[in-house]
């Protein structure tokens, strides 16, 4: 990546291999402090789904679902702030929680409501990733080469495609998007075009999942709380088993994006080993090429120092 385009803030400079160097302020450091908390939080989050295959709904339905319905129009914004508590809480997956707007909202409000809150989670989380994760990235990357590996795919797809690079992360519905929001922040791209391919790419999101999600509500059903307290075990089941099989597909296609990435880093270095080999080897080149001229002209000198 050409140098011109990465900037360095006051507090970073560049290490003797090129890579920038974190210097650790108090504030850098509870950021940092906060980003791994989240981490350690989510990783639990994540393991209890596989020993639980109830938990993700239940927890979806006790804490987003049923306090909203009956709390009127205040919902809207209740819904707003659990979007960005689920975005710090990655393996809670964004998908599940556009899924319940759409079950409590119905299709065009919960679609409307899932764009805004999808917009203002990712924000929250990019900013997170950038005060807290790329010190991480960067510090760990002097000793860890998948660190390393990581932040160098994330650049180049950043650097490579720009905002076209979010606006499919977000749109397509199989790519979770809470990862899309912290690989951007590790990344140098600006806030301000992430921000704007974020709100496209959610618009096609939000229409999905929300009419998922309504589509799960019998249309005959007038009272929602009522149906969802109301399953029977078996219902219940069947529903967690719905929410499950997203997670799951997500969750694939995310473990998936990784291997893919470590498969292009290692070419990346490949590629970039064999450049400097060619770059030294025509250095080496040069230097003959010029020795030989040298020895030439001296050669023609000789005859004419010794009459």
């Amino acid at each position: 990546m050409p140098e011109s385009q990465v900037e360095f803030s006051q507090d970073e400079k560049l290490t003797s291999a090129g890579r920038k160097k974190v210097e650790w302020t108090a504030k850098k450091i509870v950021m940092v402090i906060l980003f791994t908390l989240i981490i350690i939080i989510s990783v639990g989050v994540l393991v209890w789904t596989f020993i639980d295959e109830t938990f993700l709904f239940s927890l979806i339905r006790d804490y987003f679902i049923l306090p909203l319905l009956d709390i009127g129009w205040w919902a809207y914004l209740v819904f707003l702030v659990l979007m960005i508590i689920q975005s710090l809480i990655a393996p809670i997956p964004s998908e599940l929680v556009l899924l319940s707007a759409g079950m409590i909202f119905g299709l065009w409000p919960g679609m409307a409501i899932g764009v805004v809150g999808s917009v203002i989670s990712g924000v929250v989380t990019y900013f997170l990733a950038v005060k807290g994760g790329r010190p991480i990235i960067e510090s760990a990357g002097e000793y860890v080469s998948l660190a390393d590996k990581f932040i160098i795919v994330v650049d180049i797809w950043i650097e490579r495609w720009g905002i076209w690079a979010i606006i499919v992360g977000r749109a397509v519905p199989l790519i979770m998007f809470d990862p899309v929001s912290y690989a951007a922040g590790l990344s140098n791209i600006k806030w301000k075009p992430y921000t704007l391919a974020t709100f496209i790419g959610s618009i096609p999101r939000a229409i999905f999942f929300a009419y998922f999600g309504a589509s799960m509500i019998d249309p005959g059903v007038t009272d929602i709380a009522e149906f969802i307290r109301n399953l029977t075990p078996s219902e219940f089941k069947v529903v967690a088993g719905q929410f499950n099989t997203i997670f799951y597909i997500i969750f694939g296609v995310l473990v998936l994006m990784l291997v893919i990435a470590s498969f292009l880093s290692n070419r990346i270095a490949k590629k970039k080993e064999l450049e400097e080999a060619d770059t030294n080897t025509t250095d080496v080149d040069k230097s003959e090429l010029e020795e030989i001229d040298t020895k030439e002209k001296v050669e023609k000198l000789e005859p004419d120092f010794k009459d």
